[in-house]
């Protein structure tokens, strides 16, 4: 993902592309996108910052959601539900999706 933000920054015919359609443009870059998945591409700008807030993974109980949430102390038995929830299932191996947060260059101040 890093690889692709960055050729954003630099390609605008890419960026133009990337916008128009997704799935199409990520695809042709060997990205696999399941069926059925939408994709909407915002693009930052000096007055307008996105936060993405990600699904809930899959098997945490509300305990467990508020124990991440309020930053208390995770369990291992969280720890190994989001990290299996960040894991894509190729055939009978299990292949690890790249991390898609990153550092944002500006600082919130509440």
């Amino acid at each position: 993902m890093v690889q692709i933000i960055a050729r954003c920054w630099s390609d605008p015919a890419f960026k133009a592309k990337l916008q128009a359609d997704p799935v199409a443009t990520l695809q042709s870059l060997g990205i696999d996108i399941p069926a059925g998945v939408q994709l909407r591409i915002l693009a930052d700008t000096e007055h307008e910052q996105h936060l993405v807030i990600p699904c809930p993974p899959a098997g945490l109980s509300d305990t467990q959601l508020e124990a991440i949430a309020g930053g208390w102390r995770v369990s291992q038995e969280v720890v190994d539900a989001v990290t299996q929830a960040n894991v894509k299932r190729a055939g009978d191996s299990a292949v690890q999706l790249p991390n898609l947060i990153y550092r944002m260059p500006f600082t919130w101040r509440l």
